[in-house]
């Protein structure tokens, strides 16, 4: 299993985190066809039947508010939220019903035998390279409102559905600025038409979920320019 660190940016003291760097993910017809590669007694469409069968048997046991240990998982309930008196009863608008999930023997003896190697860190937030502003031709220096613009880097494209994302200039002050009006979104450029901003400092943000491909990220990646641009 490979591991990189990157910085921690949940407190306030210099510090690293650990981030796991998946390579290789298992559905199920991937698992049952590693099964059919260890032990090749049974057809595909015996082990199908048979993790049918066991995934609704899972389900009927939860439904009866059943508990479940077994060698990977063993499962578990708890009811969230507030009972204003104990004549209360269970109100799916003001409670929920959990699932506990916590490793089996075998998950347990499993993990200890991961071996770790440790990899560069991998980068996946949008990297800002340059800004260039069309009206004056200027490069990470200056601004002019109602004007086109042009960045350039890496990872730059805005995507995702969260309400969140987008281009943005940022004030002095923190507040930001939102661009309505972006002509090219790509990986490496982004033009776009600079907003009505007052006179002063900002600096440029990209908030996206964008991945390579046609996939999009659930978090946020963000990265704000360690270059300043100037409206006069």
């Amino acid at each position: 299993m490979k591991y990189y660190l990157k910085e921690n940016q949940l407190t306030d003291e210099n510090n690293y985190a650990a981030r796991i760097l998946t390579e290789k993910s298992h559905d199920l017809d991937a698992i049952i066809q590693l099964m059919l590669e260890k032990r090749n007694v049974l057809s595909r469409t015996d082990i199908n039947a048979v993790l049918t069968a066991f995934f609704q048997i899972i389900e009927e046991c939860i439904r009866r508010g059943e508990n479940i240990n077994l060698p990977i998982f063993n499962l578990a309930y708890s009811i969230t939220g507030v009972f204003d008196e104990d004549t209360d009863v269970f109100d799916p608008e003001k409670h929920q019903i959990n699932v506990n999930l916590t490793n089996g023997t075998q998950v347990r003896d499993a993990i200890e035998q991961v071996q770790l190697t440790k990899v560069d860190s991998v980068e996946t937030d949008p990297v800002i390279s340059s800004f260039i502003d069309i009206a004056t031709q200027s490069k990470n220096d200056k601004l002019t409102k109602n004007s086109l613009f042009e960045i350039h880097g890496k990872r730059l494209k805005i995507a995702g559905e969260d309400a969140g994302i987008g281009f943005f200039f940022v004030a002095e002050d923190g507040t930001e600025t939102k661009v309505t009006q972006i002509a090219d979104n790509g990986q490496k450029k982004i033009v776009g038409l600079i907003p009505d901003l007052a006179i002063g400092k900002y600096r440029i943000r990209i908030k996206t979920q964008s991945t390579f491909g046609a996939y999009t990220t659930k978090g946020i990646k963000e990265t704000t320019s360690k270059f300043s641009l100037t409206i006069s």
